[in-house]
This record gives structure tokens, sequence and C-alpha cells, in this order.
């Protein structure tokens, strides 16, 4: 996708419906090999799902989560945008005996189109999750639709237009039907994705709700590392419910699990937190034992590194702050535990 987003100009940009139809036009001739890359896929996290447009976000933002790749398409409802029509010549040549003959090429121009509820919406999801898109995290399946063929003689010098037929959807590549914020398995392919994908769309995660898709997804990109060991923490957390979600007690199965992960990110982000938002708890003394525990959770390596140099910086916490901090920043994000991507995705929802 990195060669469709570096394709967009400026102005482009400022048009979502644009970005929207050229989106279409850049991937309508990899499309099938794109569908036929996740049909020959063995990852068991390469889950493809139908969703309303008007639910990409909350999807995107939750999925994605659990998820390797993730294909998202909407239910192929809406009006047909023209994308564009292609035009073949095509003739022949008959022999007969000594006697050849020639007809005239004609040309065969079919249309084809995308059919989707709102251009404008759809390309603005398209900006949005730029950084997922870029990261291959997930990609937008269009539901194409194309016109009969229509022929035209070389001497006509015009191509009849059809109205375009009815959409092909893409069913074979769908895996789970999102519905009323509950995703259906339609496969039965997928039994490992199933025990994520669904139970995310419903348990509660309020870190990331009240957070928009264009932080979450740039959060998600800057931080991979951490995104990635807190994707195998939540994995494995929702694997704890088994079979549980076919039971009448399937809410509280989640409640159960939604509190296990609270507690354990409250407990290794609280004192960052704290910490963020007070520069002038940071400035003082009194920040030694907040900081330590703090990067013991988060990230221990800083912690570890700080107190080895520290001695030569001050004997304080005052100097020990900024020699924690220092070596923090300088390690560029040297493999940060699962809970760092948590705090990330707070601090930026609380802007």
């Amino acid at each position: 996708m990195n060669e469709f987003y570096d394709s967009l100009t400026e102005s482009d940009r400022a048009c979502s419906s644009r970005v929207a139809l050229e989106y279409g036009r850049a991937l309508r001739p990899r499309y099938q090999p794109l569908l036929n890359a996740k049909a020959a896929s063995t990852d068991p996290y390469y889950v493809g799902l139908s969703s309303a447009l008007g639910s990409f976000t909350h999807v995107s933002k939750r999925v994605a989560l659990v998820t390797g790749t993730m294909l998202l398409s909407d239910h192929g409802v809406g009006e047909v945008h023209e994308l564009g029509q292609v035009t073949e010549a095509y003739g022949g040549s008959l022999s007969t005996h000594d006697i050849d003959f020639r007809p005239a090429p004609a040309h065969a121009t079919t249309r084809y189109g995308m059919v989707t509820e709102n251009l404008a919406e759809l390309g603005q999801w398209l900006l949005n999750a730029e950084p997922l898109m870029r990261r291959g995290l997930v990609w937008y399946g269009p539901v194409f639709a194309e016109g009969e063929p229509g022929v035209s003689d070389v001497d006509a010098g015009h191509a009849s237009r059809t109205d375009p037929g009815p959409p092909t959807v893409i069913d074979r590549s769908i895996d789970f039907l999102v519905e009323n914020g509950r995703a259906v398995d339609l496969s039965r392919d997928k039994p490992f994705a199933s025990k994520v994908v669904r139970p995310v769309l419903e348990i509660d995660l309020p870190f990331i709700d009240s957070l928009s898709l264009s932080d979450f997804a740039q959060v998600t990109s800057d931080e991979f590392d951490s995104y990635r060991q807190f994707r195998t923490f939540l994995r494995s957390r929702l694997f704890e419910l088994d079979d549980a979600l076919e039971t009448v007690d399937s809410q509280v199965a989640l409640e159960r699990v939604a509190l296990s992960i609270r507690d354990e990110m409250e407990a290794a982000t609280a004192e960052m937190n704290r910490a963020a938002r007070s520069q002038a708890l940071t400035r003082s003394g009194a920040v030694l034992s907040t900081t330590s525990a703090v990067l013991a959770a988060v990230r221990p390596d800083a912690l570890q590194g700080a107190l080895a140099v520290g001695s030569t910086v001050a004997a304080g916490a005052a100097g020990l702050w900024p020699t924690i901090q220092a070596f923090a920043d300088g390690r560029a994000k040297g493999a940060p535990g699962k809970w760092h991507y948590v705090w990330v995705l707070q601090k930026r929802s609380s802007r």
C-alpha cells in the first residue's frame, strides 16, 4: 500500500472522495493476486471481515489488536461509483485455401466501478488508517462491479455503454460478518482467529474507545514492537475464554477477562500516568521511587542502564531522573514492554 499512499498529492488528500476513487483504481489490477495470497496464507490470524462502513473505525481499532492482517470490506450495499473503463481490441484471421479473410477488428469496452455507501467516508477512513495500511495490518477490499462488454465496429466510431451489473461479492475471502457489534464466523476455517476476533469486538477496552482512528493507527505504527507484544498478550487472555462465548454466561466471562486485563494494565501504568501529568513531580527528588517502579514495569532496560551509570552523574534522585530519561530516550525504543504501547495510547487519548 505504500505505493498508493506515496502517489497521493496534497490536492488528492484534501478530497476524501478522490482518495477512495484512486484507491479503487490502484487496487483493481492487484486485487485478485491479493485475494489469492490471502487464500494461500498459512497465518491463522489473517482474516477477512465484512462490516457496515459506519463501523469501520470501531472494527479497525479493536480487531487490529489481535489479528496479523485484516481484510476489511463493506457489505456491497450502496451506489456503484464508476472508476473507469477498459477497452480491448480483438479480431481474427481465417484462411480458406489461398484466400485470407481478415475481418475488421472490433473493440470490447467494459465499464467498472466500486460499490460503497459513501465515498467521502470511505476515503477518510483510508486516510485515517494509513499507518496501519502501510504496516500491512489492514487493507480494504472493495466490492467491484463490471458492466457487460459493449462491442463497437471500427467504422461505427463509438462504443455502447452499459450499466454495471450486480457486484461480485468476495464471499470466499470473508471469514466474519460483523453486525450490531458482533462477529459471526462464516467460514469456520479460522478457529484460532475466531477465539480472539469475536470477543475483542465485545470486551470492554476503554483505553482505545475514546481514541481517534488516526491516533490509534499512528501509535500502533510508531510503537510496533510494543504493540506486537501486547497483541500476543491479549490473544492469550482471550483464549482463556475458550468456549464461554457460546454459553448464557458469556458476558460474565468477558467481563472477568476484561477485569483481569484492566488490573494488570493499571498496575503497570498508573505511576507512569501520574508522572506524565505532573512535570513538577518529575523535577523534584521525590520521583526516584515513582520512576523506578514505572521503569521496572514498563522499560526495565532503562532502569538498569541508568542505575549502572547514575553514580557518575549524581547520587541524589534529582540527578538520577535525567539519567534515566536520557538512557530511555537514547535506547530508541529498545524493546519496550507490552504496557508501553498501552501507556502511549492512554497519553494520546488524554490530549
